[in-house]
């Protein structure tokens, strides 16, 4: 069985993902010992914590389900070379519409769970349309503006919970939702697995269709490998460009809207804790495919869940897992030189 050029590019691709990944461990378990820990003792923790049962692996994928979306989100954008920075801010506002209808929005039955899932992609994608316009209009820098706007959503959001639709307990949230508009679980208590995790699914396989089986996907894609190229053809870049930003904020906005009404069941101020910027590793070490990014994504997930346990129990800071997933990016990005040091071993 041969193997064509294009499948060799995509194992290397794979391949060099997966050296990064390792590097960041080992360099990680250097810096733990240097802290005076044992990092095969804190790396066991790390796993039991996240897959020691079937109570925390359902724990664990709860908790993969935004980070898997919002690195589908930044996916979606680099695919059409539109680099959304502002994955966190549509998440986050995203998760706002979403409470504020579960919470106001008195609607029958499973029309006000559907309300309230479209709300959350309808704030996400509005957030996404002020940089998509800046830069369609502008040519204002996608980068700049997405960044920029993470913080006014993050303090416009802290201003909503906290004052005018703060809940009647002191806590930072807002009153709980209806439980209409909340996500059912998927298997029984204590396993904590809710209807986000299908609707993730499902999200997946759409927008790998609507990527590799459709026209307009396939422009997006084309906009993504050559710009220049993609223009001569006669293909719309700055429209591809707006709408690929435009899928990307509701995307994010779906992963806030799931964590809303699937885990949190009201809006707490704060309740991202980073899953956007998590994102951009995600999509990365996934080279923007989105079944791949299932798997990065549930490292990701693995390695927040299983944080706790190894703080608990080994006394490593859960911020190391933060540690390793920056290493993660810093060996990403020295993907030249990896791949230079294996062409030069073959």
């Amino acid at each position: 069985m041969t193997i064509s050029s294009k499948q060799k590019d995509i194992l290397q691709q794979f391949l060099i993902s997966f050296i990064a990944v390792l590097l960041s461990l080992i360099v990680g378990a250097v810096i733990i010992l240097a802290m005076g820990y044992n990092p095969i003792s804190a790396y066991g923790a790390l796993i039991k914590g996240s897959m020691g049962s079937l109570v925390s692996l359902t724990m664990t994928l709860k908790t993969s389900v935004p980070l898997i979306l919002a690195g589908l989100a930044v996916a979606v954008a680099f695919k059409s070379s539109a680099f959304n920075i502002g994955v966190e801010g549509q998440l986050m506002f995203g998760g706002l519409c979403a409470g504020l209808v579960g919470i106001y929005v008195p609607l029958p039955g499973p029309l006000h769970l559907v309300a309230t899932i479209l709300a959350g992609m309808l704030g996400g994608a509005l957030i996404a349309f002020f940089p998509a316009i800046l830069n369609s209009s502008c040519n204002v820098s996608v980068v700049i503006s997405t960044i920029m706007l993470n913080y006014v959503v993050q303090f416009f959001v802290q201003y909503c919970v906290m004052g005018p639709f703060h809940g009647a307990t002191s806590a930072p949230a807002t009153d709980p939702l209806m439980a209409s508009a909340t996500l059912p679980n998927i298997l029984p208590s204590p396993y904590q697995l809710n209807l986000g995790f299908i609707l993730m699914i499902l999200a997946v396989v759409l927008i790998y269709i609507y990527m590799n089986k459709t026209t307009k996907g396939y422009e997006m894609t084309a906009v993504g490998l050559n710009r220049a190229a993609s223009e001569f053809s006669g293909i719309n870049v700055k429209k591809n460009m707006f709408m690929a930003l435009l899928i990307s904020g509701a995307i994010a906005g779906l992963a806030g809207g799931i964590e809303i009404s699937g885990s949190l069941k009201r809006m707490v101020n704060g309740f991202s804790s980073g899953y956007g910027f998590s994102g951009i590793p995600i999509a990365l070490m996934a080279r923007n495919n989105p079944f791949a990014i299932i798997l990065t994504g549930f490292f990701f997930g693995m390695m927040r869940s299983g944080s706790f346990l190894m703080q608990a129990t080994v006394g490593v800071s859960s911020d190391m897992v933060g540690i390793i997933q920056g290493l993660v990016v810093v060996f990403i990005c020295l993907e030249n030189l990896i791949r230079y040091y294996m062409n030069r071993r073959k």
